[in-house]
Formats: structure tokens, C-alpha cells, sequence
């Protein structure tokens, strides 16, 4: 397996939202990347912070990948292949795990990402670009993800960035608004603003989005999405985490309803950006995207550093299974015809080739493994 990686590492905010595509986008490129020839099988992985192809495939594969990606997001395919991470084999294996138990994200150990490889790879599957190799190695990733969780404190004192936006937000703000509290950031931004003390909270939705909301609508206004800008008027705070394409909060329509300098915080956790950028240039505003969050995320990441190592451990124990998995996979196929090789050769022929072709670790383990024999 092989992955090709743009994220919040080698990528600003800009560049990331060119590869956010929707669910739509993942499934079309996924269908003509496994229509080339080149690629056997693939699952694409876009959340804010990251874009990731994994896949299996030929060495033509990773040029036709990059040209691939580089036309949907209308980017030129150099300006594109220059911030791109490579993996390939175990490296790109290791780099699965660690995405998924949360090692990789910008606040270590938060927790959505494991429910967003979940998605890319539940979703590749219905595709069908995926087959055995993919399957075992999205399988086992996703387990030992759930591991980590269980058996280590990386994702129990987990600050997401909904938590990091709902502290900055409640620090100075009282009457706050929330545009796409539906969504899954949005939500989380939301619960975490009702646990403070003396903030008023307003959620900014569409009627046909209210159903399914799980906060308590004593807890939380709901408001028509539609007079949102009345809201504002009001409004020391604003969050926005929608996935719309289209901006929730510009400028121009600003301008219709906010006429005084009040000092107001503008919070964008979207990608592509909710909020035009010139809303940050405007009277008192000021304007903070998710990428502001990576100071505080590092902080927080320090202090996680132990269950890092932990989890670490973990991953090397895990991803060594599966190769072994994978190996015995490939081997199957000969089963049959080593057994009777081994009848027709002496035993001690195989002992004598193992000597000479193993290192010595490998050659102490066989040993081992003949001496557990014995006494069994």
C-alpha cells in the first residue's frame, strides 16, 4: 500500500480547501482513479486538516494520481506534487494507524478522526475500490484505533477544535451565535459553550436541518438561518462550521446590518473558509480561522506526549500482526505445495537454509518457535 498526503503539516488553510472535496468528489475520483489501470484499489480520506489517497498500484499510479487530483481541485499538478507526502509499504501502513488513533491530528488525540476514516473507508467499500490488502489494513487500523482509546489517556483529556474555538469564544464573549450547529463540528462547538457559565448561545440554522439537533433548546436558541445577520447586530461572537460552498457571512451583507465598531470575534472552523476573509478588515472585527487553533493544539499536544509513546507501542504491535497477516495471506496459495516438498526434502535441509539466509534475529525466533514445539 501506498498514500499520497496533503495536510495541515505541508499545507496552509488556502491549499487545503482546493482538496476538501464532498462526498460526491471522493466517489468520482475514486471511480476514475481505479478506472486507469495503474490503480488496483483505493480510499480517499478528506477532512479539514487533511487530504490522503491510500492505495495499491503500479509504478505509473502515483503521476496519474497527482494529475487526477490536481484537475478536480483546478490546480497545477506541480504546484500540487511540490507539497505532497509520499508513503509506501509499512511506512504507509504506520501512517494509517496513526492517522486514525488520532497521533497525526492537529490536537493529538482528538476524536473525529476515527469516525472519518470510518466514513472514507465504509464509503470506499460500497464504491468497490477496495479489495483484500485494503480491507485487512483499514480493518486492523480502525481496531487498533479503538485500542488506543480504551487502553490509553491519548483521546480521554482530548481537546478537539471545537473545544479549542468554544474556550477561545467563551473567554471574552457573552452573547454568542453559531452558524451549521447541526454538523458535527458545529454541534461540538455548541455543547461545549452551554457548559459554560453566563453565555448565551443562538444556532443559526435551516428548518429542514433542525431535526435530529441533540442539545436542549432551553440550553440553546434556534435561530432561522435566514435572519442570521439580524442576530449579528447583536452578536459579540460568531462561530461558523458549515460545509456549505458559499460564504455564511460576508462583507457586503455585513454592511446591510451592522453599522457600529463593537468589538465582535469572527470565528471560521470551516474548509472552505465560511466567512469572507474581509469581514477580518471591518470596523472592531476580528477574524480567526482553524489554523489559529495549531498554537494552542501544539500546547495541548505536549502535554500528551506519554500516551503518545504509549500508543505508539501499540501501533508497532499491531501493524507487526498484520504484516504477518498479509504475508500468510500471500503464502496461502503455496501451502500445499511446500507440504509436499517438505515430505520429499529432510527437515533438516530447511533448518540449514534458514541458518544461511535469515539474520539472526529472524533466525532465533525459528529456533524458538522449533524449541516451543519440542516442549509442547
Amino acid at each position: 500500500m501506498d498514500c499520497l498526503s496533503l495536510s495541515y503539516k505541508n499545507a496552509d488553510v488556502e491549499l487545503r480547501e482546493k482538496l476538501a472535496f464532498t462526498g460526491c468528489q471522493t466517489a468520482e475520483i475514486s471511480d476514475r482513479l481505479c478506472c486507469l489501470g495503474s490503480v488496483q484499489e483505493c480510499v480517499l480520506l478528506c477532512t479539514c486538516n487533511r487530504t490522503e489517497l491510500y492505495y495499491n498500484g503500479n509504478e505509473n499510479a502515483k503521476d496519474e494520481i497527482i494529475s487526477i487530483l490536481s484537475e478536480a481541485a483546478e490546480l497545477e499538478s506541480e504546484r500540487l506534487k511540490k507539497y505532497l507526502f509520499y508513503f509506501s509499504g509499512d511506512k504507509a501502513i504506520y501512517h494509517l494507524f496513526k492517522v486514525a488513533s488520532g497521533i497525526e491530528s492537529m490536537v493529538v488525540g482528538e476524536d473525529e478522526i476515527l469516525g472519518q476514516t470510518k466514513k472514507a473507508y465504509f464509503a470506499a467499500c460500497e464504491a468497490g475500490t477496495v479489495a483484500y490488502e485494503l480491507n485487512m489494513i483499514f480493518q486492523a487500523a480502525i481496531t487498533c484505533a479503538k485500542k488506543i482509546k480504551t487502553e490509553t489517556k491519548l483521546s480521554k483529556s482530548s481537546v478537539s477544535v471545537a473545544t479549542l474555538a468554544a474556550a477561545e469564544a467563551a473567554k471574552n464573549c457573552r452573547n454568542i451565535l453559531v452558524i451549521g450547529a447541526n454538523g458535527k463540528t458545529g454541534s461540538t462547538v455548541v455543547k461545549n459553550l452551554i457548559s459554560y457559565k453566563n453565555v448565551n448561545v443562538k444556532a443559526a440554522m435551516r428548518k429542514y436541518h433542525t431535526h435530529g439537533v441533540s442539545f436542549s433548546e432551553k440550553a440553546v436558541e434556534i435561530i432561522d438561518y435566514h435572519k442570521r445577520y439580524e442576530y449579528i447586530n447583536h452578536t459579540d461572537c460568531i462561530i461558523s462550521a458549515t460545509s456549505s460552498p458559499h460564504y455564511t457571512v460576508t462583507l457586503y451583507d455585513l454592511k446591510q446590518y451592522v453599522g457600529d465598531d463593537k468589538n465582535r470575534l469572527f470565528i471560521d472552523l470551516a474548509v472552505p473558509p465560511d466567512i469572507d476573509p474581509a469581514v477580518g478588515e471591518y470596523g472592531n472585527a476580528r477574524l480567526i480561522n482553524i489554523d489559529y487553533f495549531e498554537e494552542l493544539a501544539r500546547k495541548n499536544n505536549e502535554i500528551k506526549l506519554s500516551s503518545v509513546r504509549e500508543a505508539e507501542e501499540i501501533i508497532q504491535a499491531e501493524t507487526d500482526q498484520l504484516k504477518k497477516e498479509l504475508l500468510f495471506h500471500d503464502f496461502l496459495p503455496l501451502l500445499d505445495f511446500v507440504k509436499e516438498k517438505m515430505q520429499q526434502k529432510p527437515f533438516e535441509d530447511l533448518l540449514y537454509k534458514m541458518k544461511s539466509e535469515a539474520d539472526s534475529n529472524a533466525f532465533l525466533q525459528f529456533i524458538n518457535v522449533l524449541k516451543d514445539m519440542v516442549e509442547e
